[in-house]
């Protein structure tokens, strides 16, 4: 489970065995003394959990004592999956946030009752999670128990905690009336260039936005950005919009919530988007941003096939950045996770763009410095992802990936470049992901970091389940499931 999701959980004993499993999915083979330093507590009390492990996933897996440590081995993925997803069910934030997000709230006393906790036991422990809540502005009420902040930070939050994090028995899905919709607003918007990078990411925005807007707990974009939207037409959709929602939800979506999701959906964009030289055109009004690009490629230059297309997609990434500013300073925050592991990764070229970014003096006029960590970590990813795909071109493979678009980037032309001039590639988005569509196209081998689909299409073709931020072991076994030869030649590590 992501660092994320572990920063609002009670049961402490729950942590570390999530920690240590997290850590044995990474490395099958780890030392005692290391995972007793990965969970910041003794080798006996790693020992004791070990055995716990053992007993509550049963014949799913097996943890094998050896002189070097541990070795971890998967019986039953399906099984693991499960009981893995299920181990929160009883997590009282988990369920707090759920209430919060329907509004269905409930006092101190009330949850006091119902979690069979003290009020001040509740308390101490709101205390604790104000930490994490304060990036986002926002902090938690007790009469009721509830969030307080802005409504789009409170929404860039449940984005965070229910799409971008792993999914477990409390996450929260669209409804299929949500995805319905979204077909039909997708097909209103092409004639807009506004198409959505990736459907269950529009879906998760609608839902939140109906949701909550029907609650009366309503988006503010500032009047600049809704000056901004109105100047580029975008509103002219608004009621045929309308009619889509009242169609589906019996419902009058407010103009300022067709703002919210038309900024949300035209900041969602694919690298290789054919709409990108429109895009910066429509909506760069910021003359300093083409200099900020050209800074920057200056410092980056590289065997680039096309410095055109590069400058492009990085004009759209500042353009992304200022546009969701506008929105709300939270909305360019990243799970702890993708900055951890950007750091971890490309520590040379975080350094390098974070000096970039503190240094330029028309970074530092048009753009907050508050997050300016995610910032970094957000363009260095991207940065990454630009090298990736100008290299190489497109068996019969489907990929479909899900979670941060930075992640999905980088992972998807990863792919790309490293199997792209030798195999049929497809990269289906999720509202053209079906059974009949892997038999058109005669896929054979599905590739993803999202659990349901690997589920759901196991009997048509050959599953590879990666992380939801791939690593060594899942490149591994990829390139072991492409062609096991490979392996002889070059084995990947985490270091």
């Amino acid at each position: 489970m992501k660092t994320f999701q572990l920063k609002f959980m009670k049961n402490r004993s729950l942590v570390r065995w999530l920690q240590l499993l997290d850590e044995f999915e990474k490395n099958p083979t780890c030392t005692l003394n290391d995972l007793a330093k990965i969970t910041k507590s003794s080798t006996r009390t790693v020992i004791t959990d070990i055995a716990s492990i053992r007993n509550y996933f049963s014949d799913s897996i097996e943890i094998h004592a050896a002189k070097v440590g541990y070795f971890f081995e998967e019986l039953d993925h399906e099984s693991y999956r499960r009981k893995k997803q299920a181990m929160v069910k009883d997590e009282p934030i988990f369920l707090i946030f759920e209430s919060i997000f329907f509004n269905e709230v409930q006092s101190l006393m009330d949850w006091s009752l119902s979690l069979n906790l003290s009020e001040q036991s509740l308390l101490s422990y709101f205390k604790k999670i104000e930490i994490y809540l304060h990036p986002f502005n926002l902090r938690l009420k007790t009469n009721p128990v509830t969030f307080a902040g802005s409504e789009i930070d409170i929404r860039k939050f449940f984005c965070l905690f229910y799409y971008e994090s792993d999914i477990n028995i409390n996450t929260i899905f669209p409804s299929i009336n949500v995805q319905e919709a979204i077909k039909e607003i997708t097909t209103l918007l092409q004639a807009k260039q506004m198409q959505s990078s990736s459907f269950s990411y529009f879906a998760y925005v609608l839902y939140i936005s109906i949701e909550r807007s029907k609650r009366g707990l309503l988006a503010k974009p500032s009047s600049e950005l809704y000056e901004l939207i109105k100047k580029n037409n975008l509103l002219s959709q608004y009621q045929e919009l309308q009619k889509i929602m009242q169609r589906h939800f019996n419902y009058e979506l407010p103009k300022a919530e067709a703002v919210y999701i038309f900024t949300c959906i035209i900041c969602r964009r694919k690298i290789n988007s054919p709409s990108c030289e429109e895009f910066c055109r429509t909506y760069n009004y910021w003359p300093e941003i083409k200099q900020i690009v050209s800074d920057f490629y200056a410092e980056n230059q590289g065997n680039s096939l096309d410095e055109r297309k590069d400058f492009l997609w990085l004009e759209s990434f500042f353009i992304v950045v200022k546009l969701r500013e506008l929105l709300s300073l939270t909305m360019n925050i990243n799970i702890d996770d993708l900055n951890q592991f950007v750091k971890e990764k490309f520590a040379k070229e975080y350094q390098k763009n974070y000096d970039f970014l503190f240094t330029h003096t028309l970074v530092k006029k048009l753009y907050s410095r508050k997050y300016l960590d995610d910032f970094c970590a957000s363009l260095t990813m991207y940065m990454e992802s630009i090298k990736e795909a100008n290299w190489g071109s497109p068996r019969t493979i489907a990929v479909i990936f899900e979670g941060n678009e930075y992640v999905c980037e980088y992972a998807e032309n990863i792919i790309r470049r490293y199997l792209g001039a030798y195999h049929t590639m497809y990269y289906p988005d999720s509202n053209e992901l079906s059974h009949e569509y892997l038999k058109e196209k005669n896929i054979e081998l599905l590739i993803t970091n999202y659990s349901e689909y690997a589920t759901e299409y196991l009997l048509d073709v050959e599953s590879i389940l990666l992380k939801p931020i791939p690593d060594a072991s899942d490149w591994n076994r990829l390139l072991n499931k492409i062609n096991t030869r490979i392996l002889r030649l070059v084995v990947l590590d985490n270091n």
